[in-house]
């Protein structure tokens, strides 16, 4: 067997595709990892899902059919999933996302393209059946979705490779107005089915709110450079123009979801160590409650070189050079 070394020292095999699923609520940040997967040789996107968290599943929908739209790939099932958390009403995060879901870019209030008739679940399942052992899920939003999934389907348990997903905040920052402690909006929208997703044994790496935020973020200056690039990064920069992060002294923007499959496509340049998850769905339903050990359920990341992940980034939005939208 071949191999090819990647500019981060990682070691992959030639020609290898990675089966996938997006599962997501697009939102800006997910918006500009979806954008940034849509072609990537390592990935093959087999499904994508949606569900309700940052907005409605009708308004994250139609954002991910433009996408797919807008990008040439509507070749991708897309799969509406779940209106509304498993056991509770879920809020919405218009107030970083706007009204739209996709920052400072307006999309289109219709698409073209449909959903297929299969719900998310179902969609879910039967693809998880065919590559079985063989495919990835990024989980982007709240697990709902996965909730469900493995509520109805639990044989699906031993037939995921790994799940990558966004959430959590072991060191968030300190209440006052700000992000509370322990607490994640993809997490806390949906406490009983990501706790139904950290009991079943699936492998997982997370990434922390913190990591987006204050370890891989964006500055202003940054997303100034991002528009230069090309068309694709006009259209990234219009997204973040909506979508600064709050209660920081600069203006800044997460890269959380972008890190969640960041670190499957480059984990050498993140840093990784296990703990024990678990997450309060009573007092402080959203809490994580982590506890690190090398026997630990869950691969958590910690740390990562950003310089390298931003040359990436940047990287990866030059080699779709060849679209062109102003």
């Amino acid at each position: 067997m071949k191999y090819y070394m990647e500019k981060d020292g990682e070691v992959m095999k030639e020609n290898k595709k990675y089966n996938c699923i997006f599962d997501f609520d697009p939102g800006a940040d997910d918006s500009v990892a979806l954008t940034l997967s849509l072609y990537d040789e390592v990935l093959d996107i087999k499904l994508i899902t949606t569900v309700c968290g940052n907005l409605s599943v009708d308004k994250v929908t139609r954002n991910a059919l433009h996408l797919l739209e807008k990008f040439k790939r509507t070749d991708i099932p897309l799969a509406m999933g779940a209106k509304k958390a498993m056991y509770r009403m879920n809020p919405d995060a218009t107030f970083i996302h706007q009204n739209e879901g996709m920052g400072g870019y307006i999309p289109p209030k219709t698409v073209q393209t449909k959903p297929i008739e299969k719900n998310a679940i179902e969609a879910m399942y039967e693809v998880i059946k065919k590559y079985q052992k063989d495919i990835i899920i990024f989980a982007l939003g709240p697990h709902t979705n996965l909730g469900y999934l493995i509520t109805r389907h639990p044989d699906v348990v031993g037939m995921i490779n790994h799940i990558y997903c966004e959430g959590c905040a072991p060191y968030g920052l300190k209440s006052e107005g700000k992000w509370v402690e322990y607490i994640s909006f993809n997490v806390s929208s949906d406490p009983e089915a990501f706790k139904i997703v950290l009991d079943s044994g699936i492998p997982i790496t997370i990434i922390p709110s913190r990591m987006g935020r204050e370890l891989a973020n964006f500055t202003e200056e940054e997303v100034e450079y991002i528009k230069t690039i090309n068309d694709v990064g006009r259209f990234i920069n219009e997204i973040y123009s909506g979508y600064w992060e709050h209660n920081y002294p600069d203006r800044r923007i997460a890269t959380n979801d972008t890190c969640a499959c960041m670190i499957m496509r480059y984990p050498k340049i993140f840093k990784t160590k296990k703990a024990f998850f678990d997450v309060d769905t009573d007092k402080q339903p959203g809490k994580t409650i982590i506890t690190f050990s090398r026997k630990g359920n869950v691969n958590f990341a910690y740390k990562v070189n950003k310089k390298k992940m931003h040359q990436i980034f940047y990287d990866s939005i030059k080699k779709l050079g060849n679209f062109k939208f102003y």
